[in-house]
């Protein structure tokens, strides 16, 4: 699947974005690093330390990686106003990551033996996972991948993500649509729009049925050609519930489709695909939508010390979830690079990211990393698409206003 990242977090959801002992970790981080032999390391001199990242700056997704890229520089340059990190000035590396896996994957190469001691924040949409190869096979440390695809269970030790992907927030729909009614679950189908989605998500969501003993529902493929037919079907059955998998596009048609039915099941759909366009859906369907996006806890006064950090360096806010995730990853980043001590090395990078236990970036919930465990936060918000109020909500009201 190839997506074009142009997804915005929905203005009105941001509207409601409003566990171990400390010195012990930090005494288990310094054990660690006085067994480490103090040798040269990749990208770090006396004076700076070079991390890398990249995106495309061409192409349809050009728009979202030049803001990836202006985020980090404006970051690293406040850093090293300020000193740097133990007085090494921090070099970002700034690559054009390509308009296709191939590409990428020759540039990633490149970028890791310029050399640059880290990554920090790439975006590669659909070629993460060869990227991901390439830190491994590096043996160079990741900080922030983003992407929408992340494996359940990473298993890749120098790749680090922040936030939690499809396989996760669908999992998280499952859990949802079976806390509000499990009986219900009987009467829930999966429909597929897209295939590729299909694949990323499917180990995921049969982890969950399992885990909640609820038998797989059956899966019907949605096209445009054959969208009455699937539609019928689905609603003889007596389908309640279905867990759409495909992007806002594909879901329009769907949901036209079924209101042509008249028939409004509730419908679980993964929000990062999605765009305010949902939000003239059918009023038939007021209440039955459901989105799962990664949740963002801000502490107070963070979203005005972000919005100032962008203004300051007349940064537009259009990208703002990715913009946050890159610049949250670059402060776990600096943070880890100073836990690590002045002799860093990437063994030790990796070590201190492992021992990072709730950590507060002010913008994301408190990221966990551990020996086993890659993705910082798995936590999922779950909101209603509001027909009435044309918002993301927690809760629905019962009427849409007439259209």
């Amino acid at each position: 699947m190839s997506l074009r990242w142009t997804v915005k977090l929905p203005a009105a959801l941001l509207s409601l974005v409003f566990c171990c002992n400390a010195n012990a970790a930090d005494a288990r981080v310094h054990a660690l690093q006085a067994k480490q032999p103090n040798t040269p390391q990749p990208g770090v001199t006396a004076n700076s330390i070079t991390i890398g990242s990249l995106a495309p700056l061409t192409g349809e997704n050009a728009e979202t990686g030049s803001a990836v890229k202006a985020v980090l520089t404006a970051y690293f340059d406040d850093l090293n106003q300020h000193g740097g990190v133990y007085g090494r000035r921090i070099v970002l590396r700034f690559d054009e990551s390509g308009n296709d896996g191939a590409t990428t994957l020759k540039n990633a190469k490149r970028l890791a033996t310029a050399p640059v001691f880290a990554l920090v924040a790439p975006f590669v949409p659909d070629a993460e996972q060869k990227l991901a190869a390439v830190a491994h096979s590096s043996k160079m440390p990741l900080v922030g991948l983003l992407a929408l695809s992340v494996p359940n269970e990473p298993a890749n030790r120098e790749v680090f993500y922040l936030l939690p992907g499809f396989q996760q927030l669908e999992q998280e729909l499952v859990r949802f649509a079976a806390a509000r009614d499990k009986a219900a679950m009987e009467k829930a189908a999966v429909v597929i729009a897209d295939n590729k989605l299909q694949t990323d998500v499917a180990a995921a969501m049969q982890a969950t049925w399992k885990e909640l003993s609820v038998d797989k529902p059956q899966e019907f493929v949605f096209s445009a050609a054959k969208g009455a037919e699937v539609i019928s079907d689905l609603h003889k059955q007596g389908i309640e519930r279905v867990f759409f998998i495909g992007d806002g596009e594909q879901l329009a048609p769907w949901i036209q489709a079924a209101d042509k039915a008249e028939w409004a099941p509730r419908v679980f759909v993964l929000g990062p695909l999605l765009d305010e366009s949902i939000l003239g859906a059918p009023a038939r369907f007021q209440g039955r939508i459901f989105a799962a996006y990664p949740q963002l806890q801000p502490e107070m006064g963070a979203v005005d010390e972000f919005d100032y950090f962008l203004s300051s360096h007349n940064l537009a806010s259009d990208h703002r979830l990715l913009q946050i995730s890159a610049y949250c990853a670059a402060k776990i980043l600096v943070e880890a690079l100073a836990r690590a001590g002045k002799n860093v090395t990437r063994e030790k990078l990796i070590q201190t990211l492992e021992q990072m236990r709730d950590f507060r970036t002010g913008l994301l919930p408190g990221i966990t990393f551990g020996a086993n465990r890659r993705v910082g936060s798995f936590k999922a918000e779950i909101v209603c698409v509001d027909l009435a109020s044309h918002s993301f909500q927690p809760e629905c009201s019962k009427t849409a206003k007439p259209e």
